[in-house]
């Protein structure tokens, strides 16, 4: 079998540099065929013009394949001709081809060319493998001549995939995998053919041809009528698949309007959580703007260990909504002006609980929930509500933990009047490995040193408004 590309066509990415390489193939077949042997031609002239008179004629015969290329059995004389007579075989029976389609005044010259090319190497590259083994033994012919077969398809389907790269700009991979991936078991059998050939030739003369023109027309005939009906099956599978893309292209666009009827959903479930936080938070007049400094300051602490653009999001939709759970605790132990006693503290305690109870019917990401149920963990495992311990509290929940203690320190409270923030940063230092994350610590003290926490205590805090911010886990 010989395959050929389809006309090439202009309009197609890289189009210009078709020519040079069609040049640089026909050149190169020039170049092999200037160094080759012609002795064996003289030795053995009638077998040699009787197999390129075969190649002639099956390369008229060509079948169209699926209008990406053709194919022929002209590889088996081909194949042939390279165990016989070395590179200058093929090379010259595809210098003949060329010439009858330029007598025919056959189109596209471009085309004819790259064919020689292309044949002329793949022909060239399978003598190659008869050059280096000794096949005198019909039991190293065959198997020889397998091989030569994949090399002729392998050289072959190589460069045509590079040209159909170069005409329509697609991956050469891709344009194997579509086009001639299922090629090759027909090229490995074209070699077994060609290596029976040569043993019959070898026994019997120029009468092998005619024994071995019958199963060379049954090949024929076979891989035409195969290639019809695929042909047909091929026609329905495209009418169907435009048929399923149509229905596809409908579901897709169903799915687009679902998807953003569900983040619509999400976004105003996440607004109402965020306006309750914030009512929450207006009952007390003296913890005004709290949320939003503490989803500041966990930002900033953020950045600086190193989370990346959707972690830091997740994280001042967290910080924003944290103590969503006070909802569930009474205004009489929420809004006491003083200390709270141990049964009062012991219903504030379960806060973390409700927020994480709030928020698990909400697809958030893990970082959001793990910040509402664990900002009030303890480094040293004594916090609530679980008791973990360490590395064991979620990061962004340790962050938290030191964002809002920071804030409650540099805040006005009913008890007391707001520390500056040197003496909260040192309590926080104070209380590191205990209460507090050292890590965390660590990043804090590099904001104090940079300014940065003192440009976020004198600039208003923007509003950090989840329901603005991507919330799918």
């Amino acid at each position: 079998m010989s395959i050929s590309q389809q006309p090439i066509r202009a309009g197609r990415p890289r189009p210009a540099l078709i020519p040079y390489y069609v040049g640089g193939l026909v050149l190169a077949a020039g170049a092999v065929l200037a160094f080759s042997d012609f002795n064996r031609i003289g030795d053995r002239p009638l077998t040699f013009g009787l197999l390129v008179a075969l190649t002639l004629s099956l390369d008229m015969v060509r079948i169209d394949v699926f209008e990406r290329g053709n194919m022929s059995p002209a590889t088996i004389p081909a194949i042939a001709l390279a165990c016989l007579y070395g590179p200058a075989g093929p090379i010259c029976a595809e210098a003949a081809i060329l010439l009858g389609r330029g007598l025919r005044r056959s189109p596209a010259p471009l085309k004819q060319l790259f064919d020689f090319g292309v044949l002329a190497l793949a022909g060239a590259s399978a003598a190659g493998i008869f050059d280096g083994v000794s096949v005198e033994k019909v039991g190293v012919l065959i198997p020889v001549s397998v091989v030569a077969g994949g090399i002729y398809y392998t050289v072959n389907a190589a460069l045509l995939a590079i040209v159909w790269s170069l005409d329509e700009g697609i991956s050469p991979v891709a344009a194997w995998r579509e086009r001639m991936a299922w090629l090759w078991m027909h090229n490995l059998a074209a070699g077994a053919m060609a290596g029976t050939f040569v043993a019959a030739e070898r026994a019997l003369g120029a009468s092998a041809f005619v024994i071995f023109g019958v199963p060379l027309l049954l090949v024929w005939a076979t891989q035409k009528q195969y290639l019809r009906r695929s042909r047909t099956s091929v026609e329905a599978l495209r009418a169907s698949h435009h048929d399923l893309e149509a229905a596809n292209e409908q579901l897709r666009v169903a799915l687009s309007e679902n998807e953003q009827l569900l983040e619509r959903t999400k976004r105003g479930y996440l607004s109402t959580i965020t306006s309750l936080a914030r009512t929450i938070e207006a009952k007390d007049p003296y913890t005004g703007g709290h949320t939003e400094r503490v989803a500041e300051y966990a930002l900033m602490l953020a950045r600086q260990l190193g989370f990346g653009d959707e972690e830091l999001q997740a994280v001042e939709v967290g910080a924003v909504i944290h103590d969503i759970g006070k909802i569930g605790i009474p205004d009489r132990i929420l809004l006491k002006p003083g200390r709270l006693d141990t049964k009062e503290f012991e219903e504030m305690r379960r806060h973390p609980e409700i927020s994480s109870y709030i928020l698990d019917e909400l697809e958030l990401p893990p970082i959001v929930r793990d910040m509402a149920r664990n900002h009030h963990e303890r480094f040293d495992g004594k916090g609530y509500p679980d008791g973990l311990r360490g590395e064991e509290i979620p990061l962004a929940a340790r962050i938290l933990t030191v964002a809002d203690a920071f804030d409650a320190m540099t805040s006005d409270r009913p008890y007391r009047r707001a520390l500056a923030q040197e003496v909260a940063a040192a309590e926080i230092r104070r209380n590191a490995w205990t209460q507090f994350c050292p890590q965390v610590v660590a990043a804090l003290e590099v904001c104090m040193s940079g300014g940065a926490v003192a440009a976020k205590a004198t600039t208003p805090a923007p509003s950090a408004d989840p329901a603005t911010v991507s919330v799918s886990s």
